[in-house]
C-alpha cells in the first residue's frame, strides 16, 4: 500500500475525529448561527465542611477541595454536588474517602493521607484513620493542581502531533 492510499484511508477519519461533537459551533458557509445559547443550569454550592465527619449525612460523599474552589466541601466522588443528600457517583477522584483502591479513579490509590502540622489546608480535614485516593506514584502519576498528571498523556499527545505532521506532508507531497 502506497502513502497515497494511506493518506486517503487516515484523512476522512482525521476529518471525522475534528469535527465530532462541533456541530453545534460550524454552521453552513455565510450562514451565521442565530440561535440564543441555552441557559446553563446553575447548581447551588455544595454544604461547606471542616472535617470529614461534617459529611457524614450525605451519603457517599467526602470533605474536599477541588482546583476551582478555595474551600473545601461535602462533593460526591466526581466532584459533583449531591442532589437531596445523595451521590451517584461509583468511582471517585482526588482526596475521597474510599475502604479500597477499586473504589477510586484510574491512576488513584486508596491509601491513608500523610496529614502534618505542614500539610495544607484541604487535608488537614482527614484524620490519620482516613483512608482517602491517593496519586498511584508507584505507577508514575504525580499529584499537582488537584489531579493526579500522568507522563503517558504527554506522550499519547507527541504521537498524535507527529501522526499528524505525517499526514500533511504525505498531502503536500502530493501523496
Amino acid at each position: 500500500m502506497c502513502r497515497s492510499q494511506v493518506a486517503l484511508l487516515i484523512l476522512p477519519l482525521i476529518l471525522a475525529w475534528l469535527t465530532r461533537d462541533s456541530s453545534e459551533a460550524l454552521s453552513t458557509f455565510g450562514v451565521s448561527n442565530t440561535r440564543p445559547p441555552s441557559p446553563s443550569p446553575t447548581t447551588p454550592p455544595a454544604r461547606p465542611c471542616s472535617r470529614q465527619a461534617d459529611c457524614a449525612g450525605i451519603s457517599s460523599s467526602s470533605c474536599v477541595r477541588t482546583h476551582y474552589d478555595t474551600a473545601t466541601r461535602c462533593l460526591c466522588g466526581d466532584n459533583t454536588t449531591p442532589l437531596n443528600g445523595q451521590c451517584d457517583s461509583v468511582a471517585k477522584s482526588l482526596y475521597h474517602v474510599c475502604s479500597n483502591s477499586d473504589e477510586c479513579n484510574e491512576g488513584l490509590i486508596c491509601g491513608a493521607p500523610n496529614v502534618t502540622t505542614a500539610s495544607p489546608p484541604h487535608m488537614k480535614v482527614f484524620s490519620p484513620q482516613d483512608k482517602i485516593c491517593l496519586c498511584d506514584s508507584d505507577n508514575g502519576f504525580k499529584e499537582k493542581d488537584h489531579t493526579c498528571s500522568d507522563a503517558d498523556i504527554l506522550k499519547t499527545s507527541m504521537l498524535a502531533v507527529l501522526v499528524v505532521i505525517g499526514i500533511r506532508k504525505a498531502i503536500q507531497s502530493g501523496y
